[in-house]
C-alpha cells in the first residue's frame, strides 16, 4: 500500500492490542510511546520506503547515543517488532524490515532482576517510621505502598487496581488483575493485613468498591504517583543516588527473598502471575546460594563416597 506514512496506522495497531490481546493500559501507552519516539526521532517516513530500515537503525543509533540501556532499546526493538507485524498480517505493508533487525545481545549479570537485601528492607521500614524523616498527610501512605510491593509483589498497575473487596482479612489473601485482565490470588502476611485493617478504621468513611491505596483525596492512585513516592522515600531514607529502586524492584525482592527461602519455582510463577515458568525461573539464576545448596546436598561427590 503506498503512500502511507509510519503513522497512520498506529491507532489502529493500538485497537488491536487492546481488544483482540486484552493487553493493559500501561501497556498500550508504552507502545505508543515508542511508535510515537520513532517519528520523533527520524521522522514519519513511507512504510513503503525502501530506506525504512536505514531509518530503524538510525533510531536505534540515536537510542544508543542517548545512553539508553540494552533494556531499554530491546524494549523499544520489541515495539517495532510487534508494529511491523501486525503490518505485514494485515498486508498494510509486502516486506517486514524488522525480519533483519536484531536485539542487543544482553549479558547474564545485565539481565538478572535487581533487588534489595534484607538490610535494605530493614532500613527502610525503620526510616518510613520515623517522624522527623516522614512526618505528613502521606507517611502513612508510603508505609502501607511499602509493604503491599512487598509483601505481595504486585505491578504497580496491579497495586493501584486493588479495591477494599479484593482483600480478605479472614483467609489471608488479596485478588490482584494483572496482564491481560487476568486474576491471580496472592497470599499476605498477617502483620500486612492487620496494617491495612487499622488505615481502613482511620478513614472517615469507605465502601468495599472503594480502592485500598488512595491519595490525599480518597481517590485512585496513579502509576506515576507511586513512581514519585518511591522516588522520595529513596531520597529521604539515605540510599544512593546509583542505587535501583523502583516499585518494580520491590517486586523482584519480594520474589528473590522467597526463592533463597526454598519457594518452588512453580509456586513463585503462580504468585507472580508469569504465563510462562522461564520467565520464573530468572529468579533462580539469581540465587546461585540454592543452587550451591542443592548441588552440595545432591552431588554424589559431596557424600564422601569417592
Amino acid at each position: 500500500m503506498e503512500g502511507y506514512k509510519f503513522s497512520d496506522f498506529i491507532g489502529d495497531f493500538l485497537i488491536s492490542k487492546e481488544v483482540e490481546e486484552g493487553c493493559a493500559t500501561s501497556t498500550i501507552k508504552a507502545y505508543r510511546y515508542d511508535l510515537e519516539k520513532f517519528v520523533n526521532f527520524v521522522g514519519d517516513i513511507e512504510l513503503e520506503s525502501p530506506v525504512i530500515r536505514q531509518r530503524i537503525r538510525l533510531f536505534l543509533k540515536k537510542l544508543k547515543d542517548l545512553d539508553y540501556t540494552k533494556k531499554g532499546i530491546s524494549r523499544k526493538i520489541a515495539s517495532m517488532r510487534s508494529y511491523f507485524k501486525f503490518l505485514t498480517l494485515n498486508e498494510f505493508i509486502s516486506k517486514n524490515p524488522m525480519s533483519t533487525i536484531k536485539s542487543p545481545k544482553i549479558k547474564l549479570e545485565e539481565s538478572l532482576p535487581k533487588f534489595l537485601d534484607l538490610q535494605d528492607i530493614e532500613t527502610i521500614f525503620e526510616k518510613l517510621k520515623d517522624k522527623e524523616l516522614f512526618n505528613s498527610r502521606k507517611s502513612d501512605r508510603y508505609y502501607l505502598i511499602i509493604r503491599l510491593l512487598y509483601s505481595t509483589m504486585a505491578r504497580v498497575s496491579e497495586l493501584c487496581n486493588i479495591k477494599i473487596q479484593d482483600v480478605d482479612f479472614n483467609e489471608g489473601y488479596i485478588r490482584l488483575r494483572g496482564k491481560g485482565n487476568k486474576e491471580r490470588i496472592v497470599p499476605v502476611d498477617q502483620k500486612t493485613l492487620e496494617i491495612f485493617n487499622d488505615s481502613l478504621q482511620n478513614r472517615i468513611t469507605y465502601e468495599e468498591e472503594d480502592y485500598l491505596i488512595v491519595n490525599t483525596r480518597n481517590q485512585q492512585m496513579n502509576p506515576r504517583v507511586v513512581q514519585q513516592d518511591i522516588k522520595l522515600i529513596k531520597e529521604r531514607c539515605g540510599f544512593s543516588i546509583n542505587k535501583i529502586i523502583t516499585p518494580h524492584v520491590f517486586r523482584h525482592t519480594g520474589a528473590t527473598h522467597l526463592r533463597r527461602s526454598g519457594m518452588d519455582i512453580s509456586e513463585l510463577q503462580d504468585i507472580l502471575g508469569h504465563s510462562s515458568p522461564n520467565t520464573t525461573r530468572i529468579y533462580a539464576k539469581n540465587d546461585i546460594t540454592k543452587l550451591k545448596e542443592s548441588y552440595t546436598t545432591m552431588h554424589p561427590l559431596n557424600n564422601g563416597r569417592f
